[in-house]
């Protein structure tokens, strides 16, 4: 059973007091906070988890190319290896629950959930923690400092993914409600998101292999090694906001998927104009390539090189224009061996190239730059 999931969060109950502001405080015919929450949870994402059919499922999903339905797909029960207590997940019989993250339902304050709880599901997320700094984590903060329980429990009304207009979220303002007074906030809070500046990096499991998907039900990507040092600029929420995507192939079919991704790759240093803006003609290299030719190369097959080395990219801050799918360039890749080996970093040698061009291509959530927003990153 593959058991790590990016687009599943599974939090804890910790802040559950805080719940009575919510529901109302003090009165006899008032809902207990764990009923409320009980009866709650199953619709909520985390519980109903409709994330990955919404996106796989959408009218340009991916299921167009391949054609599997969605209810075939294991991969929507997914789950950790171990409940919060450390008793072993049965895969036959589980449903999502309070003790995928609770030692005891019962009494949530008593124990905590710990950041390891989080990431038996987060596995992104966990990654992250082994490629980036962040000044949070730095600072000793861990998931529940930011994340709240409403956000993690839902709010008793259903969405079909996190990225869904009023789903509960977190901002840097719950924290940082007076940003330090500076020409660079003073130009761009009203419009830019705090993610496009301090976010230093997002990731991507680059070409998700689904033969093995469907197989194994495990996740097979290129090197097995998420590719970093890149962050994607487009509009979320009436802001410019960072975002990733997510390559894909399937007997010899290619797809790609973009989508506003908030990084834990948070720096204070280390920004630049130049980094987003082009100013006389220097700075962003990939603005550079699109003024003088119209494309963005996000990544490219170097077949002299070896192992890891033959993909190169994607590299810095990459903004998405209207004409997006016209003008990103990616390199899709496939696995020549069976679907059932073994998943490992061993696999690499039997990674090529398959093609240049995407037969399927989405941006669900989110929208690209407009010609406006472009211009202001290219003038500027």
């Amino acid at each position: 059973m593959k058991h790590m999931r990016w687009w599943v969060v599974l939090t804890p109950l910790v802040g559950l007091l805080a719940l009575g502001v919510i529901i109302g405080c003090g009165g006899d015919d008032e809902e207990d906070p764990l009923a409320r929450i009980e009866r709650i949870f199953p619709s909520s994402i985390h519980g109903a988890r409709p994330g990955k059919a919404t996106f796989y499922s959408a009218p340009d999903g991916f299921a167009t190319l391949t054609h599997i339905p969605i209810d075939s797909l294991v991969c929507t029960h997914c789950h950790a290896m171990k409940y919060a207590d450390g008793t072993t997940v049965d895969h036959e019989t589980y449903e999502p629950g309070c003790r995928d993250c609770h030692v005891d339902p019962e009494a949530p304050q008593a124990n905590p959930v710990a950041d390891s709880v989080c990431l038996g599901c987060h596995g992104r997320q966990g990654a992250e923690q082994k490629l980036f700094s962040d000044v949070h984590r730095s600072a000793g903060m861990g998931c529940m400092d930011c994340h709240t329980a409403e956000q993690m429990h839902g709010d008793g009304r259903q969405y079909a993914t996190f990225l869904a207009t009023g789903v509960p979220t977190v901002t840097c303002q719950k924290c940082h409600s007076t940003p330090a007074a500076n020409a660079y906030h003073s130009t761009h809070l009203s419009k830019v998101d705090c993610s496009a500046c301090h976010v230093k990096s997002v990731s991507s499991c680059y070409n998700c292999h689904f033969e093995t998907e469907v197989v194994l039900e495990q996740k097979r990507f290129f090197a097995q090694t998420p590719r970093t040092g890149f962050k994607m600029l487009l509009n979320y929420n009436g802001k410019v906001h960072t975002g990733t995507f997510q390559t894909l192939s399937y007997e010899g079919k290619s797809f790609v998927a973009l989508a506003p991704f908030f990084g834990h790759s948070i720096t204070k240093a280390d920004i630049s104009c130049g980094d987003c803006h082009l100013q006389n003609g220097a700075g962003n290299a990939n603005l550079q390539q699109y003024v003088s030719s119209g494309s963005i190369t996000v990544t490219e097959w170097d077949a002299t090189a070896q192992g890891a080395a033959r993909l190169v990219g994607p590299t810095g801050v990459i903004p998405i224009p209207e004409d997006w799918k016209t003008v990103l360039k990616f390199e899709f890749l496939q696995y020549t061996g069976q679907a059932n080996d073994p998943v490992g970093a061993d696999n690499l040698p039997l990674w090529d190239h398959l093609k240049s061009t995407a037969d399927g291509s989405h941006m669900p959530y989110g929208q690209p730059l407009s010609v406006s927003q472009m211009g202001k990153l290219i003038d500027n």
